[in-house]
């Protein structure tokens, strides 16, 4: 049976495996129509004191509902699991976890949940209703915009790093399973597979849990999660990566007629690269594969080792949030800083030259030597020179997001300058033995002058992050200001 977007494997009967070399796979879950569940709620009914409204969808383990809370009159989701289902303990305890889990996580991108209870034999809690679309609605009418794809993944890292912190795995991230409301906000829903124990308050589980029971979704599921292995939230991390093929390409990186052979290629095989987009720039689809590539590694230690790194990475492959700067406003504001060296230098120079009536030689030199002085300070005390404060600029170390050190600030100002500042130098040293080479020294100085403007013309036009050879060498961005965060 071909795999589906939205089958969840169930826990498996031990004799019901698919077989790959050297592994051990949860095989294809039963039918649907295998559990027969009892007709469903009637609008109007009630179960406590939420009204049944209508009926939203149902899934391997409930229905949902839209209701009315009648004490505080407000729209909930319910999920339902029916009776018959109910009497099944593992079912049952699953809901259980699956509300206590959810409720651990307080944070604006994962669903809230309010209330859990029982009547009649129906098991149910109540939740945030979420008024807008899953993820898997819209991707099914094509790709999402790069920008939009890792705006939905970014959020949904930091949804569940909160998870992470209340030591949950989510073990089921798949676009089905994430939903933007009305106002644009991502919600992390469904944690029926969550594993895990509660953690302190604020300290981050990092060590792998117990699988109680083998599931997921297979054509997202992560390599060790298929093999029943412990895991961790590196597996949530894996899941994130083919949700965020699927979202970009407009369809999941494995596709398989039956368990055995895609859970196969999650484990070994090599990913499609992501097809290239009209209207966007090969970079940016560079940059995404290789993020795919990352979460989406078939070993756990070569993923993304926390979420705030890949909130990081993910951070840097965005163009609307990195917002980087461009040719002219880059220009501008290197622009205003030589001029405030020259005139600083020319303070301190003209009352010499008075005093001494005579020119002062070697004023070059100095000058570069000042500019590198003054940037490489400011953007390591402040992250940004005068020039590119008045620009509304600022130095960003790209592994941190912040501003960078002393090394990093001194390559990326060193490297710009250091032609024209060479050939001064030997341009003197050679002017005081006697040699004259005032004709190629003039030709260099000129080529490497130009050499960094042009270079920032080449990066601005051919890379969306707007790196020159500079800014990749000290591993720095300049980006217009922004007070974005990855704490949220």
């Amino acid at each position: 049976m071909r795999p589906e977007l939205d089958d969840t494997a169930q826990a498996p009967d031990p004799a019901r495996t698919a077989t790959i070399p050297g592994r051990a796979v949860t095989a294809a879950p039963p039918g649907r129509a295998a559990l027969a569940a009892p007709p469903g709620l009637a609008a109007g009914q009630q179960l406590g004191h939420f009204r049944i409204e209508r009926r939203l969808g149902a899934g391997g383990m409930g229905e949902v509902y839209l209701a009315t809370d009648l004490a505080l009159e407000r729209p909930v989701a319910i999920k339902v699991l029916p009776a018959a289902v109910a009497r099944d303990p593992l079912r049952r305890d699953r809901m259980v976890r699956e509300a206590r889990a959810q409720a651990r996580v307080t944070h604006p991108n994962v669903g809230h949940i309010y209330f859990i209870g029982e009547e009649a034999g129906r098991l149910y809690f109540a939740m945030e209703y979420v008024a807008g679309d899953t993820l898997a609605a819209r991707v099914a009418a094509g790709p999402l915009a790069v920008d939009d794809a890792l705006s939905i993944v970014r959020s949904a890292a930091l949804g569940l790093r909160e998870a992470q912190r209340s030591g949950i795995t989510h073990r089921d991230i798949k676009p089905s399973n994430l939903m933007i409301d009305g106002h644009g906000m991502v919600k992390v829903l469904d944690f029926g597979l969550a594993a895990g124990a509660p953690g302190k308050p604020g300290e981050i589980a990092d060590g792998p849990v117990a699988q109680t029971s083998l599931g997921g979704t297979p054509l997202y599921m992560a390599p060790e999660q298929a093999r029943g292995e412990p895991v961790d939230f590196r597996a949530d991390v894996y899941a994130l990566g083919a949700t965020l093929f699927h979202l970009v390409a407009g369809r999941p990186p494995f596709e398989a007629d039956d368990l055995g052979t895609l859970l196969s290629k999650h484990a070994g095989a090599e990913r499609p690269s992501l097809p290239r987009r009209s209207g966007q720039p090969r970079t940016t689809i560079a940059a995404i594969d290789a993020l795919c590539s990352r979460m989406m590694a078939p070993v756990p230690a070569d993923r993304f080792a926390s979420y705030d790194e890949l909130i990081r990475a993910i951070e840097l492959a965005s163009v609307e949030h990195m917002r980087p700067a461009g040719l002219w406003v880059r220009s501008m504001a290197t622009f205003v800083d030589l001029m405030i060296v020259v005139l600083a230098g020319g303070a301190i120079v003209a009352p010499v030259q008075l005093v001494l009536h005579d020119k002062v030689e070697g004023f070059g030199p100095t000058f570069f030597l000042g500019y590198l002085v003054y940037a490489t300070a400011l953007i390591r005390r402040n992250g940004r020179t005068f020039g590119q404060w008045l620009f509304e600029l600022e130095v960003a170390d790209v592994a941190t997001g912040h501003r960078p050190g002393l090394r990093r600030a001194a390559i990326r100002v060193a490297l710009p300058i250091a032609g024209p500042l060479a050939d001064m130098l030997v341009s003197f040293v050679l002017g005081r033995f006697g040699y004259r080479l005032v004709t190629l020294t003039e030709g260099v100085f000129v080529a490497t002058v130009l050499a960094p403007p042009i270079a920032l013309l080449w990066a601005s036009l051919r890379s969306v992050r707007k790196q020159t050879v500079w800014d990749k060498l000290s591993r720095t961005m300049v980006r217009y200001r922004t007070r974005r965060a990855t704490t949220i």
